[in-house]
């Protein structure tokens, strides 16, 4: 007669069941694992009651909890296969996290894929905190569940003012403008935008600026100029087809990224309107497409190497904060941007301007 099978190994005890033990949120839970002084005590004995009675170890949080001495162990999530990115992320991420002693990881994570999955993906690695560059940072769903596992979160390529998080990053809506502007200054009236994707702020940002722009030059704003992309070349491609649709045809495209303007032209090219001759267009971003498409774009340049060595320190510093019991101090840098003058911009063909004679000797030309 065989003997009963041995009973198997409990389920762990989750975040969630910590909240609901306690009566609190989950991001309740998250914020008194990872800043105490953050929650009310009486909240606080609540969670921490809730946590002893079911035995909760959360990867990060136990390390934390235990005070381990071991480098805390955090993640930078990439979304680009951008070779030139990666090369300048990982050379400048790995110096600095040997500096600021800290285990870093590269992961790649995709726009399309699902946050709650990502999160999950973190999580199960022990890591105990997230460095998001662009497009990932303005994620809002993501930041939020990746906080709601109890990780530290540091944005880089990132300008809002969510106070929740530290951030690294340009003035988005104001380089749009100066974009738009000079566009304007070529000559061009009818400027359409290929927007980016819904769910990220920079978006908004970027077409806020570009509104801005057409309207501070006596331009009525048209919603009807503007095609959402998803920050990808593929969505693009519907986009840039429509917008080469328009009557009376558009006479300059602005790309809310460079994968996009790199559609665009790919569809303008397929239809033999020459850029930027018959059609002028612009990205933002400076990824390595930029350099790699024909034209060349003109875009908007952002100090990669500056905002990594920033979201590896300041990463490490909240961490290390947490490990003494210390309230992490979340900061906010905003950095300087560059138009990047290349080949991709012209006056329209119908314009008598100065710059359609060759008064474009005074831009930087890359």
């Amino acid at each position: 007669m065989r003997p009963p099978p041995l009973p198997g190994p409990a389920r762990a005890a989750t975040i969630r069941d910590v909240a609901e033990h306690a009566g609190v949120s989950q991001m309740t839970v998250s914020r008194a694992l990872n800043d105490k002084q953050a929650v009310r005590p009486q909240t606080r004995e609540r969670i921490e009651s809730a946590i002893k009675a079911l035995d909760y170890t959360p990867n990060s949080a136990a390390k934390v909890l235990a005070g381990s001495q071991t480098a805390p162990k955090i993640a930078f999530l990439f979304d680009s296969p951008n070779a030139t990115f990666l090369g300048e992320v990982v050379g400048n991420g790995f110096e600095a996290a040997i500096s600021a002693n800290v285990q870093l990881l590269f992961l790649k994570a995709r726009v399309e894929d699902d946050p709650a999955q990502t999160a999950r993906s973190v999580t199960d690695l022990g890591v105990e905190g997230v460095i998001l560059p662009p497009p990932l940072c303005d994620d809002a769903r993501l930041r939020l569940l990746l906080i709601d596992a109890g990780l530290r979160v540091v944005a880089i390529g990132c300008g809002d003012e969510d106070p929740a998080i530290s951030t690294i990053g340009i003035d988005d809506q104001r380089a749009a403008y100066e974009l738009t502007s000079y566009l304007v200054q070529l000559g061009h009236r009818r400027i359409g935008l290929i927007l980016g994707h819904p769910r990220h702020r920079s978006s908004e940002r970027r077409r806020l600026g570009y509104e801005a722009a057409l309207a501070a030059h006596g331009i009525a704003p048209d919603r009807s100029l503007q095609w959402e992309g998803r920050y990808n070349f593929g969505s693009a491609i519907a986009a840039a087809e429509q917008a080469l649709d328009t009557r009376p045809r558009i006479t300059a495209l602005f790309a809310s990224n460079d994968d996009m303007a790199a559609a665009a032209i790919s569809v303008a090219r397929g239809r033999g309107v020459n850029v930027p001759r018959s059609l002028s267009i612009c990205g933002f971003d400076d990824s390595e497409i930029a350099l790699m498409v024909f034209p060349r774009l003109t875009t908007v340049s952002r100090p990669v190497a500056e905002m990594v060595h920033f979201g590896v320190r300041q990463l490490a510093d909240e961490l290390h904060a947490v490990r003494r019991k210390r309230r992490p101090a979340i900061r906010k840098v905003l950095l300087e941007h560059r138009l990047m003058f290349r080949d991709s911009d012209a006056p329209p063909e119908s314009t008598g301007s100065a710059f359609a004679s060759g008064a474009t000797s005074n831009l930087e030309r890359q």
